[in-house]
């Protein structure tokens, strides 16, 4: 954008933090990472045992904090989103009472070998759910340090905020251990609290994590089970190994299996030991009882690594003995067609918590309702299992930026939706969603940062609606082959690393050769809407249709003429790249017009008004 060389000056399009970034050469005009880019990451190595029967986890570990900053540090910021349940904090949302409890319990702590009294005010700050540690020796660049901790904390039962014990013996840990926040470029550390609309921002880390579970308990989790022929019998194995190697569906076991005790080797309590190098993040799933299926397709064509897509789930199911399927479907679309780009992760487990609808991402491992027909179940499916590479692959600040990961996944879900329920509409819903709150005083532009917007449908047009039509019609406007170019190298550039909206747009205008401001502008930083309308036919048969809310949408035009003969007339977004108020069709000369319709149901309109003409 043409405000982006201005780094050097303030612009009304870009905050002076971002802007000292490209002056300090960790970002660049043309999109790919500067030559100074740096960020930090950690090594996590956890022993935890899950007490399904008091509903509670207890912890130890050791984090080792790199500094790859130039910077000098002299406190640690550390995550404890377990305190959004802890009595007296604010939140976005009540909680029900019974899940109320004390937050993070934090046993012990120490750096670098230096025990550290959690109670002491000179040394540590505890925020809603944050905690500052004033280092008493700074973190220079280049080196490291120590953080040992051990920690309990209590799973809730009534009112599961993405994570939780679902009762029936079934599980899902996430945001469960101290987590290092990230220090980065633009912000320094991200000192934002979790109050639960707004999600999260992580670096990548490698983790080892040892889980004690309960007797017959299995465990799925982050990353890769190092153990595995020493926990499942061979069976197991072997159907396991099978669909690694297979696009058939296999079921690895049954329910009636873990009843039978054929699935674990052991009766009583076990230990998983799981690594995950280079993600963002580390959830499991724990559940007594289950069926198991899976199958593995092509991640990556030059390679031919195959990912295995599984599905966990009980016997009183909807849709989900179809997750599989639908995950399959979502992979390989991802792969060959948009993103297209190889699909990073060695797995990704679809874990049916048995609620009735909804879904939670988070690396390798996807927490999910069951939905009651199956256009819901597959559009589900498809967009947690995008998440993986928006946000967890390419590292998105999503509690600033929540439209550059909802987005693409609320978008690319029509991939799925199209193929396999053409009925369901998808595209048709997106727009109708927008249109609901475009142009009204509750729609916010989507470089308000998502933490500011406290209105929760304001929130989800921001996050989901608007920014999936953004990138929707970016595509339209720039045709296919350009756009997906521009995608690759955006995933190409950025993966493992943190880009920002303008490393976004930049890497766009770069790709395409094309100042792209006339698109950015109105549907990333105006408060314009949508409403393309007919505002006049001429006598001579011409029909003039104007932008009048500003947005850049394409133009669908038809015409009936008095003798039932139809004309229509297409032309895509980039139409308004000139800064046109106006667009002319000419109709057939010759022909009187009957009716005249402008736009259909994909793309939205909030004034249906001057949509039609109907000549008398």
């Amino acid at each position: 954008m043409s405000s982006i060389d201005l780094i050097g000056q303030t612009s009304t399009k870009m905050s002076l933090e971002n802007a000292t970034a490209f002056q300090k050469g960790t970002r660049s005009n043309d999109g790919e990472p500067g030559p100074n880019y740096w960020q930090n990451h950690a090594d996590y190595k956890i022993d935890v045992e899950l007490l399904t029967d008091k509903s509670m986890l207890r912890a130890k570990g050791t984090i080792t904090y790199h500094n790859d900053s130039p910077d000098t540090l002299d406190k640690l910021v550390l995550r404890l989103y377990p305190d959004i349940y802890k009595k007296g904090n604010a939140r976005s949302w009540p909680v029900a009472p019974d899940d109320l409890n004390d937050g993070t319990i934090i046993k012990e702590l120490a750096i670098n070998g230096n025990s550290i009294n959690v109670n002491d005010s000179r040394i540590v700050r505890r925020s809603a759910t944050n905690l500052f540690i004033n280092l008493e020796s700074l973190l220079i660049p280049s080196d490291s340090l120590k953080v040992d901790m051990s920690w309990e904390l209590f799973i809730p039962e009534t009112q599961t905020i993405r994570m939780g014990n679902y009762g029936n013996n079934r599980l899902f840990i996430a945001y469960w251990y101290p987590q290092i926040a990230v220090y980065d470029d633009i912000d320094g550390w991200d000192i934002l609290e979790y109050f639960g609309t707004v999600e999260f921002y992580n670096d990548f880390n490698n983790y080892e994590v040892n889980i004690t579970s309960p007797p017959y308990f299995t465990i799925w989790a982050t990353g890769n089970l190092i153990n595995m022929n020493d926990i499942y019998t061979e069976k197991v194995i072997r159907n396991h190994t099978k669909a690694s190697t297979s696009s058939d569906i296999i079921n690895i076991f049954t329910i009636d299996d873990c009843r039978e005790n054929r699935v674990l080797k052991k009766t009583g309590k076990n230990i998983w030991n799981f690594v995950a190098n280079d993600v963002p993040d580390f959830t499991f799933a724990a559940s007594l009882e289950s069926n198991w299926d899976a199958a593995s397709t092509i991640a990556d064509k030059q390679t031919n690594r195959r990912v295995l897509v599984d599905a966990v789930y009980p016997d009183s199911i909807n849709t989900f003995d179809k997750a599989v399927y639908y995950g399959l479907k979502s992979v390989n679309f991802m792969v060959d067609s948009l993103p297209g780009y190889p699909f990073p992760y060695s797995h990704i487990t679809s874990f049916c918590n048995g609620e009735n609808g909804g879904g939670m991402e988070s690396p390798m491992m996807v927490n999910e309702g069951d939905p009651s027909d199956d256009g819901s179940a597959m559009s589900l499916i498809f967009h947690e299992i995008l998440h993986t590479y928006f946000p967890f692959y390419m590292g998105i600040n999503e509690r600033k930026y929540a439209w550059m990961d909802e987005g693409w996944a609320s978008w690319l879900s029509y991939g799925i939706a199209d193929d396999l329920a053409p009925d369901y509409n998808y595209l048709s819903r997106v727009s109708a969603s927008f249109e609901n709150i475009s142009g009204k005083e509750k729609e916010v532009p989507l470089m308000f940062l998502s933490y500011q917007i406290k209105d929760y449908q304001s929130y989800r047009s921001h996050s989901y609606s608007r920014s999936a039509l953004a990138y929707a019609y970016l595509r339209n406007a720039l045709g296919d082959s350009v756009f997906k170019s521009a995608v690759y190298s955006f995933i190409d550039r950025w993966h493992n690393k943190h880009p920002g909206p303008y490393d976004f747009f930049n890497t766009f205008e770069n790709i395409s050769g094309q100042d792209l401001d006339w698109f950015f502008t109105p549907w990333f930083f105006d408060r314009v809407y949508a409403d393309i309308g007919i505002k006049k036919v001429t006598f001579d048969n011409k029909v003039v249709v104007e932008n009048n809310g500003g947005l850049p949408l394409p133009i669908y035009l038809s015409c009936t003429y008095l003798d039932d003969t139809k004309e229509t007339f297409y032309r895509n977004a980039s139409v308004w790249k000139n800064g046109d108020r106006g667009v002319i069709f000419q109709l057939n000369k010759d022909k009187k017009p009957k009716r005249i319709i402008v736009g259909n149901d994909i793309v939205p309109d909030v004034i249906r008004e001057n949509n039609e003409i109907i000549f008398e």
